[in-house]
This record gives structure tokens, C-alpha cells and sequence, in this order.
């Protein structure tokens, strides 16, 4: 009995120190019956006990600003890492009808965000170049911003996000974790243009250019 009262004891203790992450997700298809989120990879990860997971749908702008005033409140200091899962373009996200430019997001969250990663699980958020990025760190105070610089496909995106999620969510520097999430998956790194900002550094727009010629070609 008492070994199992300490097994409990520890595995409560782990989980009180598991990584938080605070999930917003738009709607990827238009039809009511689509069962498409991004909830379910994530669950897997807090089944492992890797992080801890709160979850949102999140249709409106008026719902947006809701819901990132919870996260950012004292309530929740312990979920660190911010995903965004919307429908995106370049420097842009689409919230329901809306569009949300890059810098309307950096004004909303000024000053807010110490200690958070805000990711992007979008297509082409980060195709920008490297001062607008490191700049949206310095103004929201966030230890980075990461996403991608391409149109990505949806489940290449989503199996890679679980490797990324756990890797950055326990990561306590950030340039060394994305340069081994660059290491180990460079093929899936490349393919979907990962990457990422802090205030004072940006990783390379190469693959973000190509991409933009690419299309511009086709």
C-alpha cells in the first residue's frame, strides 16, 4: 500500500510539472459535420503524460479576444505554450469571417506574454521577414513565435506538431531546440518550412522565398 501511495505521490507531482498548453482552434472545413481538429494528437501527448492541455473552438474574433484574456490571466501562468490553429497566410490568420493580421495579434497581446511560445499551427503565418517576427517577440515579451512558412498539408502538419509540441513546450532555450527539431526531421522541417523568432534572432527565409517563387511560378 505504501508503495502505491508513493507511486501516486510522484506521478501527481510529474503531472503538476507537465508543460501547459492552451489550444485555440478555428474550424478547418465549412460543413458542421466535419470531426477535423487538431485536439486529438494533442490528447495523445497529455495521455503521456508530456503535457497538460486545455482546449478551445474558437469561431470569432469577439471569442479570440476572450479566451486569450483567460490564458493570459494569473489562473493560468502554468500553460506556457499557446497554439493557434487557424486557417493562416502570410502574416495573417483567419478567425471565422475575420481576418487577424500579424500585428493586430502583436498589439492585443503587448506586453503579456513572458515566458510563453506562441505557436502557429497555420499555413504560411510566418513567411515574414526576420525583424517583424523578432519584433512581435519584443512587443508581446514572448520567448518565441514558431510556425511555418509554407502551405502545409494538414496531416503532415499535424503528425510533426506532436514531436513539436512536446520538444518546445519542455524546452527551456529555443534556438537549440528548433536546430534539433531541424536535425532530426529535416525533411518534414523543409517540406513545411518550419520556423521560428526570438526578440534578438530569426531562422533563415530562404525556404519561405522559395516557396513564394514557387507559387509564382506555377
Amino acid at each position: 500500500m505504501e508503495d502505491s501511495i508513493s507511486m501516486a505521490a510522484r506521478v501527481g507531482n510529474y503531472m503538476s510539472k507537465a508543460p501547459g498548453v492552451f489550444c485555440l482552434e478555428g474550424d478547418w472545413e465549412l460543413s458542421m459535420e466535419s470531426r477535423i481538429s487538431v485536439e486529438p494528437a494533442l490528447r495523445l501527448l497529455e495521455a503521456q503524460d508530456s503535457i497538460r492541455l486545455v482546449h478551445r473552438d474558437v469561431a470569432t474574433l469577439a471569442e479570440l479576444k476572450y479566451y486569450l484574456a483567460r490564458w493570459l490571466g494569473a489562473q493560468m501562468r502554468g500553460y506556457t505554450f499557446g497554439y493557434f490553429g487557424f486557417h493562416g497566410s502570410a502574416e495573417t490568420l483567419y478567425i471565422g469571417d475575420d481576418e487577424l493580421a500579424l500585428s493586430e495579434l502583436e498589439e492585443m497581446l503587448a506586453g503579456r506574454c513572458e515566458g510563453r511560445v506562441i505557436y502557429f499551427g497555420s499555413c504560411s503565418v510566418l513567411k515574414a521577414e526576420g525583424e517583424v517576427l523578432q519584433r512581435f517577440c519584443r512587443t508581446t515579451s514572448a520567448r518565441a513565435v514558431v510556425g511555418f512558412t509554407r502551405d502545409v498539408d494538414w496531416v503532415e502538419a499535424a503528425a510533426f506538431e506532436i514531436l513539436l509540441v512536446q520538444k518546445l513546450a519542455w524546452a527551456k532555450n529555443m534556438k537549440p531546440a528548433y536546430d534539433w527539431l531541424t536535425r532530426e526531421y529535416p525533411d518534414l522541417t523543409n517540406k513545411l518550412g518550419f520556423r521560428m523568432a526570438h526578440s534578438r534572432w530569426s531562422s533563415d527565409r530562404t525556404i519561405a522565398v522559395q516557396a513564394a517563387n514557387d507559387a509564382h511560378k506555377g
